[in-house]
């Protein structure tokens, strides 16, 4: 898995970056109860090895299973998004996702500083929980962009921080433009 590639470069590049006490497998077990749904095998690794939540790069606030976590806790969409529809349209694929489905593992666009945010998909029938990852938007209350896992959300993100002097949110370096983002985040 990429994901344990990923912490050993992090660790290496940034020995001193600010992490958070890694969370215990009882404590991942404990939330999967919470949120209803099994997480993916390399965001529980990124918890357990890396960080229960953290403010990753100083432009992705990823959430822990801990409340105390640094950019609080991962939790249903509904939790941080209250008006959103019983289904959402993903746009990419034009199909209807139950939004009880989604799982907020960021806690806002700290691009945009607002409540979009990248969720996981958890779909029934998928192998080893691996869900796709989809970013949502607070005003059109859709998903606009989806991923295939959290493992490529993340290689986005560490792809650009090694060719970048500065850090920018998985969405920006997708949509690198302000009229790109403000064109898929605004209802039209």
């Amino acid at each position: 898995m990429f994901i344990y590639e990923f912490i050993e470069q992090i660790n290496e590049k940034y020995p001193s970056i600010d992490k958070f006490k890694p969370a215990s497998e009882e404590m991942i077990r404990a939330y999967e109860k919470t949120i209803g749904y099994p997480l993916p095998p390399s965001f529980s690794a990124f918890l357990k090895q890396f960080s229960n939540g953290i403010f990753l790069l100083d432009c992705e606030p990823i959430g822990g299973v801990d409340k105390n976590s640094p950019c609080s806790d991962i939790r249903n969409v509904h939790d941080i998004i209250p008006d959103v529809p019983s289904q959402i349209l993903a746009e990419e694929t034009n199909e209807l996702i139950e939004s009880t489905r989604l799982i907020s593992f960021t806690m806002f666009d700290a691009g945009d500083s607002s409540n979009n945010h990248w969720v996981f998909i958890c779909d029934d029938n998928v192998r080893n929980n691996d869900y796709r990852v989809g970013f949502i938007s607070q005003d059109t209350k859709k998903i606009i962009k989806i991923l295939s896992n959290f493992e490529e959300w993340l290689k986005i993100l560490w792809e650009y921080d090694k060719h970048g002097d500065i850090n920018l949110p998985v969405f920006h370096v997708l949509f690198p433009t302000f009229d790109q983002r403000v064109s898929l985040l605004q209802e039209k």
